[in-house]
């Protein structure tokens, strides 16, 4: 505790330190977090003081420019090599399909079912597909640093497609490490690509015809905090040697598995060329079953947790377009366990 003053009152904490400290401290504070911190502790750290020592550049929609794309791009033209701006986002519904190729950070300010990206036609609202730079542009050719999105930051904004047919699509995520933190997706999200390594943290994806999560191809998703529920089949979707990791998430009231785990230990069949042992096997279940921790379910029609080695999903592509919001059939040779 400070010290009393003079005057026998006790300063705050925040007024008690110097205030280069506390400026070093606040910089390394999410936005969301700085704004919280300062109206309680520090008001003389004003948020446009926050922007301008944290980001390079900044811009407001609809203020600077009328999308969340021209803010994008301005941001592109105007930031660092590398560097990470601030794209803010004030309440409105936005007719577009936002491209994420920018290591920006996306925020939404004010209430999240206000703050809407409404994609048209059949485009997904939210596309993250970096061109891969840090791994596949050589440093010697003076590109390292080199923006492609590829560790962007979205947070606290509500994702929909106008066209029902795509809302198995709503989050398109092909390349990259972006982060959604505390979104609302009215659909499905889709996670594919080896060097696709995403975050999602306290989101809310719910109502998808098909599975609210399909994690598939290799990627290496991190799915922490989440409430996944009201989906026509599967609340999250595991095949083709995707790795997630999936901790403290809400999964329920989704019409097939809470979580179904396509392990694929024996491959696509028609390359299989001789069958797994039994170690291999038991090792590859392990692991997948190692990647759920401390999830909480309630009623998933087929149950909470499935595991099955098969490679993928059949049916998995259905998803994406389907009308019929029953659960599908499963197959009589997959095993299931409750959690």
């Amino acid at each position: 505790m400070a010290p009393p003053s003079p005057d026998g009152s006790t300063p705050s904490s925040s007024s008690s330190m110097p205030r280069e400290l506390v400026a070093r401290v606040f910089q390394h504070l999410p936005p969301i977090q700085f704004l919280q911190a300062s109206a309680v502790t520090c008001r003389q750290f004003s948020f446009r003081w926050y922007v301008n020592a944290v980001f390079p550049a900044s811009v407001t929609v609809p203020d600077d420019v009328s999308s969340l794309n021209e803010a994008i791009n301005r941001l592109a033209r105007s930031a660092e090599s590398g560097a990470r701006g601030l794209l803010i986002v004030r309440p409105g519904t936005y007719q577009e399909s936002v491209r994420v190729t920018q290591n920006c950070h996306i925020l939404g300010l004010g209430r999240r079912d206000r703050i809407v990206v409404e994609a048209p036609g059949w485009e997904s609202a939210l596309v993250s597909a970096g061109l891969g730079a840090k791994s596949l542009v050589p440093r010697e050719l003076g590109w390292a640093g080199l923006s492609t999105g590829e560790d962007a930051c979205v947070e606290n904004l509500t994702l929909r497609c106008r066209n029902e047919n795509m809302r198995g699509r709503c989050v398109y995520l092909v390349m990259g490490r972006i982060h959604l933190l505390r979104c609302c997706v009215e659909g499905g999200v889709v996670v594919s690509g080896y060097s696709t390594e995403p975050r999602l943290t306290e989101c809310c994806i719910r109502g998808a015809r098909g599975s609210g999560l399909h994690l598939t191809d290799h990627c290496r998703a991190m799915l922490h905090g989440n409430h996944v529920h009201s989906h026509g089949r599967h609340g999250i979707l595991i095949d083709r040697h995707a790795r997630p990791q999936i901790a403290h998430n809400e999964v329920h009231q989704n019409k097939a598995c809470g979580i179904k785990v396509f392990h694929g230990v024996d491959g696509p069949r028609h390359l299989q060329k001789a069958p797994m042992d039994a170690n291999a096997m038991a090792i590859s279940f392990a692991e997948a079953v190692q990647a759920l921790s401390n999830n909480s379910f309630d009623v998933n029609n087929d149950g909470d947790v499935s595991i099955t080695p098969r490679y993928a999903d059949s049916e998995a592509e259905i998803d994406l377009d389907c009308f019929d919001t029953g659960a599908s059939e499963e197959d009589p040779e997959e095993t299931a366990c409750a959690d």
